[in-house]
């Protein structure tokens, strides 16, 4: 059997796209994924509560973030669970994830 290395490119990630082009983010997204992030924006404004857990408001966002990239139907799918948990269990226990996931829950929390 004959393994295949695959060796890319590395290019810039969203984050510098701008910052290099010159262009604003709205610049750098298309109709398809601006929709996608009003949508799950309003998703968080929608779901988001002061007297949810950490863990609670971080597994509403993963929930949100796969419906908007992928589709309610993927999140209520069998088997969808044990994906948000592992997603969530992996943002709790990364200290960088999680500082960004509590700027998020700051940010869109409501009374």
């Amino acid at each position: 059997m004959k393994t295949e290395i695959r060796r890319e490119e590395w290019t810039p990630t969203r984050e510098f796209l701008p910052l290099i082009l010159g262009k604003t983010p709205e610049e750098m997204l298309d109709k398809k994924e601006q929709s996608k992030i009003e949508l799950f924006e309003k998703g968080l404004a929608n779901e988001l509560s002061k007297q949810d857990t950490i863990e609670q408001a971080v597994t509403k966002i993963v929930k949100m973030a796969l419906a908007a990239e992928f589709g309610a139907s993927l999140v209520k799918a069998s088997g969808a669970a044990k994906m948000v948990t592992t997603i969530t269990a992996a943002i709790m226990s990364d200290s960088v994830l999680r500082k960004q996931v509590l700027l998020i829950i700051d940010r869109f929390t409501h009374e």
